[in-house]
């Protein structure tokens, strides 16, 4: 999916508010970075920016409007409590709450399939 124009547009806004966080083009000592410090420090930044958004957007998809059923055995399940999810990505570790079922006749606990 490509981001639209107004998209874009945004996210360069946020790119130069974020410029006031990552800080300007010298070490703490006064020495310039290189090209190489300055890239690094870049793609760190995005990293990061990259996982809390992607986790943001797992935690917003919808939840099923139905009870799902049971993977094993095909019975509706119950709601269970909601378990911590943690996901090693290529831009860094995103974590969000998933949504549990409980099938009571099976006795198993399972995670729905979102889409």
């Amino acid at each position: 999916m490509e981001l639209s124009a107004i998209q874009r547009e945004r996210l360069q806004e946020i790119a130069i508010e974020a410029k006031k966080v990552v800080g300007g083009c010298l070490h703490p000592d006064g020495r310039p970075m290189t090209f190489a410090e300055l890239e690094d420090e870049c793609i760190e930044a995005g990293d990061l920016l990259t996982s809390a958004m992607l986790g943001q957007r797992v935690a917003d998809r919808q939840q099923p409007q139905e009870l799902p059923c049971c993977p094993t055995c095909d019975c509706e399940g119950e709601p269970g409590p909601d378990e911590p999810r943690v996901l090693q990505t290529d831009r860094g570790e995103v974590s969000w709450m998933e949504p549990t079922f409980i099938c009571r006749l099976c006795r198993r606990s399972f995670f729905p399939s979102l889409g």
